[in-house]
């Protein structure tokens, strides 16, 4: 049986999930199309910079945002909203989250920009490529104190969360204290230079023979930290521990014990494709018909939502709105911890409810010109809640949101139209279904 053309629905949740939010223009563009194309589309990234150029018309120049950390989230968030390959940003944030790396000063802006470059140009690529290449990046050297592994005294820092969050995980635990410490003496001899490139030097790398994982690791000098990578990465639980994390990066936080995780697993672990993996997942039932009664709903950052309406409405980034999504907890490069943000219902929360509600005031005002003396987006009249649904790019409005939204209409009753307006749009993207896809 050939699969189901795409519902407005469906083309609503894929992109919510996965590309920062559909449109008006969207909907209408893919509503009735094979959900194969869209998925085909969304993976066919055409080469872009890692870094924006002086003539990118998607994002400020990088000569602008070398100093301050609200200018570089800025400009990483204005990005996100108008990138001509969405999923390619949307990967580049998974892996910033999965390689939690903050500011330290050392690592400081410019480090964290090269990193972010770093993670885009592997956003789809080969993970065994993407997870080397983390492993010597100056930002992640500074943050990890990669920089201070050296024999006779190597530093653990690196190698512990190497096997923890960022390759094996601990449900099961395979790797021991004894690994952690063998795996830091493989690691041994980077720094970062004067001009924030990473060097080896081999005076401060331990040349004597390792054992790691079972395996025993020859002196390799440079290259030994790839021959780690391998060891870690052939090890049966890597790829669905990290499986695991693409499936609730993109689509619901999974069970112990979950088939589109298995099925994802065994993808990875054919090629190390991150793009192979991702349209195999992207193409389940699992994900295109995920069951809400088992909890399998993709529940959306703080970024991932403001993005969408920014999005959806036309309104450039400002510090305003890079504020707003501080006081959410979802600082763009300044994650709580090594091990990122959460995943999941830890995003709903009454303090994050209450900036959401905020926000989106915030987004009404710049999308009806500020103090430009202009409208920017054409609202719809206050009570047409198709109409919302459409611009902000949602299939319909729940009953619940509905009669919320007509609620407050009879009580807003002398109200004047903006005032309506902005009312109207506060409640949807405070909404369950602006939150959970």
């Amino acid at each position: 049986m050939a699969p189901k053309p795409m519902t407005a629905l469906d083309v609503s949740r894929l992109l919510g999930r996965v590309a920062f939010g559909a449109t008006a223009a969207d909907l209408d563009r893919w509503t009735g199309k094979p959900y194969a194309d869209l998925v085909d589309e969304l993976l066919s990234v055409a080469t872009m910079p890692a870094l924006p150029r002086g003539d990118d018309a998607q994002a400020v120049t990088f000569t602008q945002v070398t100093q301050s950390p609200q200018q570089v989230r800025q400009w990483w968030l204005e990005r996100m909203r108008t990138t001509s390959a969405p999923l390619l940003e949307r990967m580049t944030l998974v892996w910033h989250n999965h390689f939690a790396t903050g500011l330290r000063y050392p690592p400081d802006t410019t480090h964290l920009m090269r990193q972010n470059a770093t993670l885009r140009t592997h956003a789809l690529g080969n993970l065994r490529d993407l997870v080397a290449a983390v492993t010597v990046d100056p930002a992640m050297l500074y943050f990890l104190n990669g920089h201070e592994n050296a024999t006779p005294e190597p530093n653990e820092n690196y190698a512990r969360e190497f096997f923890e969050l960022f390759t094996l995980g601990v449900r099961p635990q395979v790797y021991t204290e004894r690994d952690v410490r063998e795996a830091a003496r493989a690691f041994t001899g980077w720094i970062v230079d004067g001009n924030g490139e990473p060097q080896f030097v081999a005076a401060r790398h331990d040349a004597r023979t390792k054992k790691v994982l079972g395996r025993t690791i020859a002196n390799a000098g440079a290259q030994e930290y790839e021959r780690l990578v391998d060891v870690a990465l052939a090890q049966p639980v890597a790829s669905r521990f990290l499986a695991r994390k693409l499936v609730a990066s993109l689509a619901y936080v999974p069970a112990e014990r979950d088939t589109l995780v298995d099925r994802v697993a065994a993808t990875l672990r054919r090629t190390w494709s991150i793009a192979d993996a991702l349209r195999l997942m992207l193409l389940a039932d699992d994900f295109r018909y995920a069951s809400v009664a088992r909890g399998r709903q993709y529940v959306r950052t703080p970024v991932e939502t403001v993005v969408h309406a920014a999005k959806a409405l036309n309104v450039s980034f400002d510090p305003n709105l890079v504020w707003q999504l501080d006081r959410m907890g979802h600082s763009l490069f300044d994650p709580v911890d090594v091990s990122g943000w959460p995943l999941g219902a830890e995003w709903v929360t009454p303090v994050t409810a209450m900036v959401r509600y905020d926000t989106a005031l915030t987004l009404w005002s710049r999308a009806n010109g500020d103090r430009l003396g202009r409208a920017v987006t054409p609202f719809a009249a206050p009570s047409d809640t198709k109409a919302w649904a459409r611009l902000l790019g949602l299939a319909g409005l729940s009953r619940n949101t509905s009669n919320a939204i007509g609620a407050y209409l009879r009580r807003a009753a002398k109200a004047g139209e903006a005032d309506k307006q902005a009312g109207v749009l506060a409640l949807i993207l405070s909404s369950p279904e602006w939150a959970v896809m």
